[in-house]
């Protein structure tokens, strides 16, 4: 290998995992919800808003996680994506996100030994 890319596959994958979830779920479902709120004035003196944009993406994101893999997953990421939510809703960045999504997905990866036998779709 060059070097360019993780040795371990399923390492790459979950850094790409990581990039592509975030552009689609911060950077577009989220990012688009809050332009259409601060479009119709909604942000103007209103927390709740945001607060709902991150809600509204943190479901959705748990929504493909427990359509594509289990249920189960889909509830061990909504705590995750909602801290994920909120960073973005800080910074309005995505690489502090990404790299977030990026840690989590590495540490689940170290865990995967001690957590013994998973389910079959998580």
């Amino acid at each position: 290998m060059n070097g360019a890319l993780p040795a371990h596959p399923l390492l790459a994958a979950l850094l790409a995992a990581a990039l592509l979830e975030e552009i689609v779920f911060r950077g577009g479902v989220q990012e688009a919800l809050l332009r259409l709120a601060d479009a119709h004035g909604a942000l103007r003196g209103r927390a709740r808003w945001p607060a709902a944009a991150n809600l509204s993406t943190a479901l959705l994101f748990a929504l493909a996680h427990g359509i594509v893999r289990s249920w189960a997953l889909a509830a061990a990421v909504l705590p995750a994506a909602l801290a994920l939510g909120w960073l973005y809703q800080r910074t309005r960045r995505l690489w502090p996100c990404i790299a977030a999504h990026a840690a989590m997905n590495a540490l689940w990866l170290l865990a995967l030994p001690w957590l013994g036998a998973l389910p079959a779709r998580l």
